[in-house]
């Protein structure tokens, strides 16, 4: 066998191996969560890993970002690469969509499982950037969500971080705060929005409708990162926008991604 058949053979086999590991890292369940598979074994790369959190009955993948500090699970990816459209029913934000190594929703039966686990209480972490190549992050710790009799209640703790608490919005502007919202998508109406809602002289009936997402609404309130993308010039003073405007008030983000970080 010469030299170059000889590498070839060896490439192939290493291409089979790592194949093969890719294979059996999403099939197999690693852990309870990213974090518990970085602590398993910290020099582990990012992917697909298929996870059981404590008390769940049921297992599933996620994709895993590890980082130098630990594993984080990614919930939420926006950025408009594929272009996913965000604006679902029900059934779909509750069992998830999109891909799981692309832009995504997991699910919020998942994210429920994530945040009930004994003794590993969960944070959120979202990252953000804008056009002009800033990023931000917002951080909510203790984080954790009711179950689906709650219409899946965010319940987010103590912030910090750099983009600000949007989910706490404008204390002078009723209906801005989200915190203790249900989440609400057009054909499951959790927004609070009764007789109706009036937003710059505009009255609806639903936010999820007005404003072409599923979120944790409240009249509707002032974040909103499963919004529609847009890219420069259009991406400015649209209320239908990906927002975060305790950061970029009035301005589409370019990306968004939500954590689950465990401890």
């Amino acid at each position: 066998m010469t030299t170059m058949n000889l590498f070839r053979c060896l490439l192939l086999v290493s291409l089979y191996f790592q194949k093969t590991k890719s294979y059996d890292q999403s099939q197999k369940v690693q852990g309870y969560d990213c974090s518990d598979i970085w602590e398993r074994d910290n020099v582990t790369t990012s992917g697909i890993y298929k996870i059981k959190p404590q008390l769940a009955t049921f297992s599933f993948p996620v994709f895993c970002e590890m980082t130098k500090n630990g594993g984080w699970t990614l919930i939420q990816k926006h950025n408009g690469a594929d272009g996913l459209d965000f604006d679902r029913m029900w059934k779909e934000y509750e069992n998830g969509f999109g891909k799981l190594q692309g832009e995504h929703w997991l699910g919020l039966r998942y994210i429920y499982a994530l945040t009930q686990q004994k003794n590993r209480p969960s944070k959120l972490r979202i990252s953000m950037g804008d056009f002009n190549g800033r990023e931000a992050y917002a951080e909510y710790s203790p984080f954790h969500i009711g179950n689906a009799k709650t219409s899946y209640k965010l319940l987010a703790g103590n912030y910090s971080g750099t983009a600000g608490d949007a989910f706490l919005g404008d204390a002078e502007v009723n209906g801005t705060n989200q915190h203790g919202s249900s989440f609400s998508t057009c054909d499951h109406a959790t927004d609070n929005c009764h007789p109706q809602c009036l937003s710059h002289d505009i009255m609806f009936l639903s936010c999820s409708e007005q404003f072409s997402a599923g979120w944790w609404f409240n009249q509707c309130g002032a974040a909103n990162l499963n919004g529609v993308w847009r890219t420069p010039p259009r991406h400015r003073y649209w209320d239908t926008s990906v927002s975060w405007p305790t950061w970029k008030p009035n301005e589409s983000l370019k990306f968004s991604k939500m954590y689950l970080i465990h401890s």
